[in-house]
């Protein structure tokens, strides 16, 4: 790869990376109101939302940082009443308790409701609230902060240019056309100044860490320390990798109002596919910049999987695609070479690809764990050569072929599935509604 190509490939890096207060996806839903609200003012008198089933599920039942609640209906709210758009995805940090108790009075006054677009896959928040100055309208495409539309009383206010080609979608298919050598080249030559810009990630996602150490959300960090205390698990690169990936997820399904350094549009994905490198560097006192490179290559192998799988999709994304890039990058930390990076993405792929994704909750805590540990065996498997043979179930004669496969079970494979996860959580909100009614 020629200097400009790695130019070009770290700029690419750099657009999929963003810091994001809390799960993306009610944070997006809170960004689409605030921008809706902001067009129009005045005194609001119903928030109306409707989503792609991506969204409408991770946020379904996440906590909103800074508040001891959840739900899409909150985040709309909220952000209407209180967010600041010019924030983007952390939209919601200046939120005050006031403003939280505002908005779920609002909520029990059924002043929101948000509702799932069946059938749409592709990313999009279409968010209109109506006050006594009339309608505001906004809309979001692609990306879970890319605002392509604002409208006030029905006239556009905000538009955004119009292309042959998104750059979101022509950023995919560059990274669908390199192979894992590209990639692999890339980290290993690309100009350490040019990538130095990851170990923002490294700040961000530590500093969230912290926060799970007194074990918010499902407190498995911290449990699986008392754990090593009790000498029940080994202090070992596998259950400290765990550990530390653990503490920041609880931190941030917990609602701690702290964000996290997203990739591909999410916290968790860039949770997970920095946090256990982080813990091997420590472990193993490897130095800064082989760890940038390390996180530069679990992001971008990360990237190509979401190319292919979608960006939120019936699989858990952050398990399945994070999970194989961090594999892939602690072979590097290891100190394999591009074949057993390739045996690693091999041993992931079948592992576990079937993970499903029913939103954003606290048991993304568990799926993070179950990962960090399939990672870090897949790439210790794959340094002693120890590989799945090619053509075993999804596994493909390449890395580039399996990867693409993994994308493939995720779309068109399950999006059944995707459907009845979300008949499931449908039809809890609506039991809930009519038990509440009967009350």
């Amino acid at each position: 790869m020629d200097l400009q190509g790695m130019r070009d490939l770290a700029a690419f890096l750099k657009g999929e990376m963003a810091p994001a207060l809390g799960v993306t996806e009610p944070g997006a839903i809170a960004l689409a109101s605030a921008k809706a609200y902001e067009a129009i003012g005045g005194d609001i008198e119903k928030i109306t939302v409707s989503t792609d089933e991506g969204v409408f599920k991770n946020g379904f039942s996440c906590a909103i940082p800074g508040t001891d609640d959840m739900g899409n209906e909150l985040a709309a709210i909220l952000g209407a009443i209180a967010g600041d758009p010019s924030l983007g995805l952390k939209v919601l940090s200046t939120i005050s308790k006031e403003d939280i108790e505002k908005a779920k009075k609002m909520r029990e006054e059924g002043v929101a409701e948000v509702n799932v677009k069946r059938g749409v896959t592709d990313l999009v928040i279409e968010a209109v609230v109506k006050t006594n100055c009339g309608v505001g309208k906004a809309v979001i495409r692609d990306k879970h902060d890319n605002i392509v539309l604002v409208e006030s009383n029905g006239k556009a206010v905000y538009q955004a240019e119009q292309k042959d080609d998104s750059h979101e979608h022509s950023r995919s298919l560059n990274i669908k056309e390199l192979t894992l050598k590209d990639i692999v080249d890339f980290v290993e030559n690309v100009p350490y100044e040019d990538i130095e810009f990851v170990m923002e990630a490294v700040k961000i996602n530590k500093e969230l860490a912290q926060e799970g150490l007194n074990g918010p959300g499902m407190g498995i960090g911290k449990a699986l320390r008392e754990l090593v205390e009790e000498n029940v698990l080994d202090d070992n690169i596998i259950v400290c990798s765990q550990m530390l990936t653990a503490y920041a997820i609880d931190a941030r399904m917990g609602g701690v109002p702290k964000p996290a350094m997203s990739i591909c549009g999410s916290g968790d994905h860039g949770l997970i596919s920095t946090l256990p490198l982080i813990a091997i560097a420590e472990k193993k006192k490897i130095d800064e910049e082989k760890l940038a490179r390390a996180i530069a290559l679990s992001y971008l192998v990360t990237a190509y999987i979401k190319a292919f799988a979608g960006r939120l999709s019936a699989f858990c994304g952050c398990a399945v695609a994070a999970g194989t890039g961090v594999s892939s990058g602690a072979t590097y930390l290891f100190g394999g070479n591009i074949e057993q990076i390739g045996y690693a993405i091999k041993n992931m792929a079948c592992n576990i690809t079937g993970i499903i994704c029913d939103g954003g909750n606290f048991g993304c805590s568990f799926k993070a764990v179950t990962a960090a540990e399939a990672a870090i065996l897949s790439a210790l498997f794959a340094i002693k050569n120890v590989r799945i043979p090619d053509d075993s179930g999804i596994v493909g004669n390449s890395a580039e072929e399996t990867m693409q496969n993994i994308g493939k079970i995720a779309c068109p494979g399950m999006l059944k599935t995707n459907d009845v996860i979300i008949d499931i959580m449908v039809s809890r909100r609506r039991d809930k509604a009519n038990t509440k009614k009967k009350s």
